[in-house]
């Protein structure tokens, strides 16, 4: 019974992959609707880049963080 659970996952793949290949043969993606998406990415990545720039992360500290020593409280 296993070997037909993995052979009907194989069709199920195989399948996906000839309907996608399918729509991407009958929808194209036009140059116009390329060169917007990449034209949007590129204007996200500036203003992240500008975030980044503007406020810098500090480093992360190793190990624990030291606290000061407390004034001994003797009276």
């Amino acid at each position: 019974m296993p070997n037909q659970e993995t052979d009907a996952e194989a069709a199920l793949k195989k399948l996906g992959q000839r309907l996608r290949a399918g729509h991407a043969k009958q929808h194209p993606v036009s140059d116009k609707s390329l060169e917007t998406v990449r034209s949007t990415v590129r204007e996200q990545w500036e203003q992240e880049q500008q975030v980044k720039q503007e406020k810098p992360v500090p480093p992360p500290t190793k190990g624990k963080q030291r606290k000061p020593p407390e004034p001994d409280q003797e009276r």
